[in-house]
């Protein structure tokens, strides 16, 4: 069974939305690792789904901004 991870495995940029959780946006895709509404972690196949497992926040592409330096 996959352990859920913080590594990015160089897949795709690491993006906040509108300054809160944490995301990797590949070309094709959104992983969402932290949810910016309820702060939960996602394990790795929701994550992989770009939708919280606790509360189902789907993330807006327009909300979507790069993770500064201390990311």
């Amino acid at each position: 069974m996959g352990q859920d991870r913080d590594s990015t495995d160089g897949v795709g940029r690491k993006v906040t939305f509108l300054g809160r959780g944490l995301g990797l946006r590949s070309q094709s895709r959104l992983t969402l690792l932290v949810c910016p509404l309820c702060s939960q972690r996602n394990g790795d196949r929701m994550a992989a789904k770009g939708t919280c497992a606790w509360c189902a926040y789907e993330p807006a592409e327009r909300d979507e901004e790069p993770c500064g330096p201390d990311h």
